[in-house]
């Protein structure tokens, strides 16, 4: 590679620049270890190296432009150039930098206003380069200098056009750069934004996650082997919600006036029917049952059986006056209009298409041939009916929020706002009923805005839906464990008050007596769940339960209504002591008529009547397959309760059951015969059938 010698501007040491792309940079010469621009020198005539006379040679034409040669004597042998190693001064890779802006190092000097023809070369037979100014931009290639000299120290230098290359190149790499800066403040802001949604609706489930999971301590490894050993019972996952029997759509606010506080809907012909469940659970409803058909007839002017759906609203006003109603009747066959307007009061508005009648004792409205309208009286309140035929009316935010759960196909719905229902209860129930009234709404609490309830009878089941709107101090899913805990709470605080109760017959005492059971049976079937803004208890229970529930609730009520809470519960009678041994006291006779109970509710009827303490062993069904949830039915009339546990063990696919009865333990455990046998654990065998 040929060389150019610079020489440096400080000690004049000659340096070899093997590469002109270093030309223009700055290095530290190693001699005098100053820094300097490294430039080719300017060649001037009194420099006195190399003169020699001149000949005048022709000039080429103008559009092949050449330098002028010349003859120079024979020279002196040339000085030996000293080969330094030169060092630059600035890094090799170019700094980037903002706002760059190129710098001359000297004055620029404007360019001449018209180029010579030709260079004339300078007294010492070199062409004389200034590198003063800057580079002009040329895109054609730069014409080659020829100084005629064949020695390695200077060669044909080329004049390579920049086009400003360095500027260039700072501008795109500052694009790029700010590009990057600016796609990776995006991505910040969209990762910040999606944590941000993300926590705001997972916040609910985080809160009730901390609030019922709080952290624990590690046990020791000894005591965690320990409780590993000793615990022979398995976790059990939480029993799942059961499904709704019903997908109706949500009950509608429409057709009805505004204001509405408390609604009833409910499918009279379904629980009128002869033989049906409806009828059987109305009959254990006693006079409120006959009451609530009296008032279907007079308000629907019809008869139960013939209205598939009813929607009953109640509208509150101030304390102490009467409230208003509205009713939206569905027949079962299409009515006949003209029977209909017959009975209707009053007279017809002007002001609408379809039938709308003002009268003094109520106001009517026909919406089609399968639905129409009782309402309050007035010309106001009848164009309230006739204006919401296509928008719900206005009612509470809590009941316009909790109507979007319910579901219009179950047979009873029931919602209401219980401050509503405290502060108007003088107009709404018989003052004998206010304190059993009070009582269930100081056990709602203060967290619960809304309320509603909703019932299926079928073939097999009992369905039963609480849903609670809760308020904002409190979040769905702890309203959700808070009720649940109240409500397991409650067969205990039911029978401390029934303790007190003295019913006149064998027959009231009976039922009131088991209603702290029956409440048992249904908390331990009722699941928590939560949604958005709302809380639900839902149970599914045999068919069974829904009429005997009804019973010992009326009956039990209205036993309250003649008792002395204040008084100390009189205490119970001893009657027959019971047997000491376990066995003798399952030999105790009870009632048996299971319809698809499980099996873990029998046996706790069992404990109860017999004053047993009788164990389901989980983990030992689970070696055979079985559940504690396996549903049985039979009516067994009256038996004792060994020939009862024997039924169940008789059933098929049931066989593999087996009884061990402690004696010292007072304890009677149902497992499987290969845990007994695992465990060699003696088992009780049935005397034979008679």
């Amino acid at each position: 590679m040929s060389t150019i010698a610079v020489p440096c501007p400080h000690c004049k040491k000659k340096l070899k620049l093997r590469d002109k792309s270093l030309l223009g940079k700055k290095a530290k010469c190693p001699n005098c270890k100053q820094a300097f621009v490294l430039k080719l020198p300017a060649m001037t005539p009194a420099s006195g190296e190399h003169s020699a006379p001149t000949a005048p040679v022709d000039n080429p034409p103008a559009s092949d432009p050449q330098i002028e040669q010349v003859t120079p004597p024979t020279p002196e042998p040339p000085r030996q150039e000293e080969s330094i190693q030169i060092e630059l001064a600035q890094p090799t890779t170019p700094v980037v930098g903002t706002s760059a802006k190129w710098v001359p190092d000297d004055p620029v000097t404007p360019p001449p206003a018209a180029p010579e023809p030709a260079v004339k070369p300078p007294a010492s037979g070199l062409p004389q380069i200034d590198t003063s100014a800057p580079p002009v931009i040329n895109t054609t290639p730069a014409p080659g200098v020829d100084t005629g000299s064949t020695g390695p120290a200077f060669p044909d230098i080329a004049v390579e056009s920049t086009e400003n290359a360095g500027v260039a190149r700072l501008r795109e790499l500052r694009r790029k750069n700010a590009k990057r800066r600016n796609v990776t403040i995006a991505s910040i802001v969209i990762v910040l934004l999606l944590i941000g949604v993300g926590g705001y609706f997972a916040w609910d489930q985080v809160e009730e996650t901390i609030a019922t999971k709080p952290v624990k301590p590690a046990p020791a490894p000894a005591a965690a082997a320990s409780s590993a050993v000793a615990s022979t019972q398995t976790y059990t996952p939480p029993a799942k919600v059961a499904p709704s029997p019903t997908k109706g759509a949500p009950i509608r606010l429409l057709y009805v006036p505004a204001g509405t506080r408390i609604l009833i809907h409910l499918h009279p012909a379904a629980l009128w029917a002869p033989g049906s469940q409806g009828e059987e659970f109305r009959a254990c409803l006693g006079p409120v049952g006959i009451w609530a058909e009296q008032k279907i007839k007079e308000i629907c002017l019809t008869g139960p059986a013939q209205i598939e759906e009813l929607t009953f609203c109640l509208i509150l006003g101030s304390p102490g006056a009467p409230p208003e109603y509205a009713a939206v009747i569905r027949p079962t066959e299409p009515l006949k209009r003209s029977e209909l307007i017959a009975q209707f009061d009053g007279q017809r508005l002007d002001d609408y298409s379809f039938p709308v009648y003002s009268g003094d004792k109520y106001s009517s409205m026909i919406v089609d041939e399968n639905t129409y309208v009782i309402g309050p009286p007035g010309n106001l309140r009848a164009a309230e009916m006739a204006e919401s035929r296509e928008y719900d009316s206005s009612t509470s935010p809590g009941i316009e929020s909790i109507l979007k759960q319910t579901d219009r196909d179950r047979h009873l719905t029931i919602v209401f706002d219980p401050d509503e229902v405290r502060r108007q209860q003088d107009v709404l129930l018989p003052e004998k009923a206010h304190p059993f009234l009070n009582e269930f709404l100081d056990w709602l609490g203060e967290d619960v805005e809304t309320v509603a309830w909703s019932m299926h009878l079928g073939a097999d089941d009992f369905y039963s839906e609480w849903t609670f709107r809760n308020t904002t101090m409190i979040r769905p899913g702890k309203l959700a464990i808070n009720l649940k805990e109240q409500l397991d709470a409650l067969p205990e605080e039911m029978l401390q008050g029934v303790r007190k109760m003295n019913p006149g017959t064998i027959g009231s005492r009976k039922v009131i007596g088991r209603f702290p059971a029956m409440l048992k049976a249904f908390s331990m079937a009722n699941q928590e769940q939560s949604g958005e803004r709302y809380a639900q208890l839902v149970s599914n229970l045999p068919e069974r339960a829904a009429p005997n529930l009804a019973l010992a609730s009326l009956l039990t009520w209205d036993e309250s209504t003649r008792t002395d809470f204040s008084l100390k519960a009189k205490p119970r009678p001893t009657g027959p002591k019971l047997p000491d041994k376990v066995v003798d006291r399952l030999k105790m006779k009870i009632e048996v008529d299971f319809k698809r109970m499980p099996l873990e509710e029998v046996l706790a009827y069992i404990a109860d009547e017999t004053k047993t303490k009788i164990i389901l062993d989980g983990a030992g069904l689970k070696l055979v397959g079985y559940t504690q949830n396996m549903r049985q039915t039979m009516n067994l009339g009256t038996v004792s309760a060994l020939e009862t546990i024997q039924a169940i063990f008789n059933v098929k696919d049931q066989d593999q059951m087996c009884l061990i009865i402690d004696e010292n333990a007072k304890t009677a455990t149902v497992t499987s015969k290969p845990f007994a046998e695992q465990n060699n654990l003696k088992t009780y065998e049935f005397p034979p059938a008679q």
